[in-house]
């Protein structure tokens, strides 16, 4: 049983029940080759079939009908991953092996549905995964797909057809208050890293960015310190990784206080290194090292951070709030958020601003005071 469908292709009932069509196309090698599609009923292979054609004819080359999801998401992270950094292609990866592949790996590239993904998403939570690990996984697959809609081996990028809520989102630390700063550096003098916790709060440095400083970075004489790149654990490795973005490379002018811990902590790391010994230490660039000059490692300083707020009494706050700290302080100083946005090395004036929402109530009761006072004056009639 077969019948011509806008004058090509055709459509036919299989023994099987179902319904299948098939029409020549250009597919996305150049080349003009038979497709088919499939239905439980003959209008829905019609509908299907003209579908295919319509495409077609607007010059929307059919993608390949063999290509599973696995082995283009397989093609893709080897595409993806020199253009990206190397944190993200690890989190792209393991949520390609861990999720995706297991769920949708087997079936076809162009048969995937938006019904496919939200069914996706949808185990995900039912399998008791947090809102922000589905967000991400979904990412991930919205990525990959819009690269093979850009290739032209789907028609449309299914995932961005499904809605991820992100869940109320996690109550995280105020940073430390101006007092609350002040009196852990005070509290911390005598720590080798003093130096370390110095640059964190003082010049909103990430992490990565300390670990990977070299004293190369650093002219004291001149009062300035080049941020270019960062250190983080890779593949079961340390390695040196460009700056998170373009701006997040930057020459940051050092205050007094900097040049002076850099320069006491520069003598206690020659001090170190002369009481090593040759054999013991080992001579890297890097400006906050081991007692044996190797590089820090990432999690550590923030272990180091936790158990130092432990040891002295301060409520407990993230090693990276240290760079909120430095953000709201100086925009509570009246900086120019332009000015905090180059210093500490964010992409945008938002994120900036962003940080900021963990302004403390007391300064927003004394700018509301301000306002209060200007509002609530007696009128001379009165």
């Amino acid at each position: 049983m077969s019948r011509a469908t806008n004058g090509e292709g055709s459509v036919w009932l299989r023994a099987d029940g179902r319904w299948s069509g098939a029409a020549y196309v250009r597919t996305h090698t150049g080349r003009t080759e038979r497709r088919y599609v499939y239905g439980k009923s003959e209008r829905d292979a019609i509908a299907k079939l003209a579908k295919l054609q319509e495409a077609n004819e607007q010059g929307v080359p059919a993608g390949p009908g063999r290509l599973t999801v696995a082995a283009f998401l397989a093609e893709w992270l080897e595409y993806v991953r020199p253009h990206i950094r190397a944190h993200t292609w690890v989190s792209y990866e393991s949520n390609v092996r861990l999720h995706l592949l297991p769920k949708i790996g087997k079936k076809k590239l162009t048969a995937l549905t938006i019904r496919d993904v939200r069914l996706l998403l949808d185990d995900l939570r039912k399998q008791g995964a947090k809102p922000r690990t589905v967000q991400r996984i979904h990412a991930t697959l919205r990525a990959a797909l819009q690269h093979a809609f850009r290739e032209e081996l789907v028609t449309r990028n299914v995932a961005r057809g499904v809605r991820v809520a992100l869940g109320p989102a996690a109550d995280t630390p105020a940073p430390f208050t101006p007092d609350e700063a002040r009196r852990f550096l005070a509290a911390v003098q005598g720590h080798r890293l003093y130096a370390l916790w110095v640059c964190l709060i003082l010049l909103g440095l990430r992490r990565s960015e300390a670990c990977g400083l070299h004293w190369s970075d650093v002219n004291l004489d001149a009062g300035t310190l080049r941020v270019e790149r960062g250190l983080q654990r890779i593949d079961g490795e340390l390695q040196e990784l460009p700056t998170k973005t373009r701006r997040s490379t930057r020459t940051v002018p050092l205050p007094a206080m900097a040049v002076r811990v850099l320069r006491e902590h520069r003598d206690r790391q020659a001090k170190e290194r002369a009481d090593s010994g040759r054999l013991r230490w080992q001579d890297t660039d890097y400006v906050f090292t081991s007692t044996v000059g190797t590089p820090l490692e990432p999690r550590n300083v923030s272990r180091d951070f936790r158990a130092l707020c432990r040891k002295h009494g301060f409520r407990r706050v993230r090693l990276h709030d240290m760079r909120h700290t430095c953000v709201t302080l100086l925009l509570s100083l009246g900086v120019h958020p332009r000015v905090v946005m180059e210093i500490v090395g964010h992409s945008a004036m938002d994120m900036t601003m962003n940080v900021y929402a963990h302004v403390s109530l007391d300064v927003q009761r004394q700018a509301l005071d301000v306002l209060n006072a200007e509002l609530d004056r007696e009128s001379p009639e009165e």
